[in-house]
């Protein structure tokens, strides 16, 4: 593609590793939160272009300074422009962007670098990219940053001078003082972490200790500062409530990003998920726990998102004290009887995203007062200290029989304070999450 006029195009862009900082997941309409989606991007310095009208299009969210900078004059949030009049390069940008909408296709679709001067003749390297939010259609630029400028400084000077001794060594230097750059641009990352976490925080519970006649208590301990881990405890109607607990595999923003989705689907939000009158203590449009876990499967499939999840979902009748769950290849609950016994909770199926290969499974348990139940994620059973050890379930079967007598929220305090004993001076290589809940009166 050429541009005329001052942008240009550059060819580096597969050795770019700047490109791909971030890769967005395309996500059914039904499980995105619009503003949870605007939030993201602002979080980490994207600038949000949504469809307004047949030719323009409305800024999401804040600007950041650097598009001022080469813009010019700050849009209001919600204000209309049409990107091409940004800059040839957008453009040219914008017919593939529309064959790539037409087209349904999921992921992302990427311009590749362009170089775009300000005001005062500085350069700065920008990428704009295209991506469907559901039915909505949004373009997504971003500022590629100094990283990008000393790499492709040093590809060309290797290429039109050769890899001798004197280029290796000029070489080193350039690494090292991209190196440098790079822990600046680390820390400005980290701080855009933060504030993804923020949004993420929305769909874990809030100072929750009671609900109904259960009481709760609970641990978040993500491996870096958003995670794949996500559970809830919510009250479905007058007399249900929903228990859950899942883990998306990998780590990270793309992660994090699947794990607010699957949310979006989940109790108290729900999404597209409202099923058939249901049978027994359910209100009219709930699903059974197996329905809901055979209704994220088809969501969710892993040849689309590239990542699955388990899940433990559960519905408990609070007057009742019947609980109903299945369980997607989750680690299995503990159910800890009033009386000092376990039984694991393992009725269910596999992970999420194989499409139905093999059907759910639910069970309905009667639970009874003083009976508790242990959720957790695998980060706490599978945690390794420095010698490769695990924690094991039998470790953390002891310590729930040593201090069973203890109260709910003085044993997940306990748990924690273990496993980051048990850890030491090693990073836990995995989100630790643990949820608690005890029946207390019936």
């Amino acid at each position: 593609m050429r541009v005329s006029g001052n942008n240009r195009v550059m060819s580096e862009t597969k050795n770019n590793p700047e490109c791909d900082k971030f890769v967005v997941t395309s996500v059914p309409s039904s499980n995105v939160d619009d503003q949870l989606f605007h939030d993201l991007m602002e979080s980490m310095g994207f600038v949000v272009f949504e469809r307004a009208g047949r030719s323009s299009f409305s800024i999401k969210g804040n600007v950041p300074e650097w598009f001022v900078t080469i813009f010019g004059d700050e849009p209001h949030s919600n204000s209309e422009l049409a990107p091409e009049n940004l800059s040839p390069f957008v453009e040219n940008f914008i017919p593939i962007a529309e064959q790539f909408w037409s087209e349904n296709k999921s992921g992302m679709q990427r311009s590749g670098p362009w170089t775009e001067p300000d005001r005062l003749g500085n350069d700065h390297h920008l990428e704009i990219s295209a991506v469907s939010l559901g039915e909505k259609h949004v373009l997504l630029l971003q500022i590629l940053g100094q990283a990008y400028q000393e790499k492709k400084d040093l590809l060309q000077q290797c290429r039109d001078q050769g890899l001798d001794y004197e280029i290796l060594f000029k070489t080193q230097q350039a690494l090292n003082h991209a190196h440098d750059l790079l822990l600046t641009k680390q820390q400005k990352l980290d701080e855009d972490m933060l504030a993804a976490a923020d949004v993420q925080s929305r769909f874990l519970p809030k100072d929750l200790t009671r609900i109904g006649n259960i009481e709760v208590a609970y641990k978040f301990n993500p491996c870096s500062s958003i995670a794949g881990d996500m559970f809830n405890v919510v009250r479905l109607d007058e007399n249900n409530v929903a228990i859950y607990i899942l883990d998306v595999s990998g780590h990270g923003a793309a992660a994090a990003m699947m794990a607010v989705s699957v949310c979006q689907m989940l109790p108290p939000n729900f999404g597209a998920l409202a099923g058939p009158l249901c049978e027994g203590a359910y209100k009219p449009g709930l699903l059974e726990p197996r329905e809901m876990l055979e209704a994220l499967d088809a969501e969710f499939p892993m040849e689309r998102f590239d990542k699955y999840f388990t899940i433990f979902y559960g519905v408990f009748n609070l007057p009742g004290g019947l609980l109903t769950y299945s369980n997607a290849a989750h680690p299995h609950p503990l159910l800890i009887h009033s009386d000092g016994t376990i039984d694991f909770l393992d009725k269910g199926g596999t992970i999420i995203g194989l499409d139905g290969i093999i059907p759910f499974e639910q069970e309905k348990r009667p639970l009874k007062k003083g009976d508790r139940i242990i959720l957790y994620s695998d980060g706490v059973s599978e945690l390794q200290n420095a010698d490769g050890m695990l924690f094991g379930m039998e470790r953390l079967i002891d310590l729930l029989n040593l201090h069973r007598s203890e109260p709910l929220g003085s044993i997940v305090e306990t748990i924690e304070s273990a496993l980051i004993e048990y850890c030491g001076s090693c990073e836990p290589q995995d989100d630790m999450s643990i949820l608690a809940i005890e029946i207390q009166d019936l």
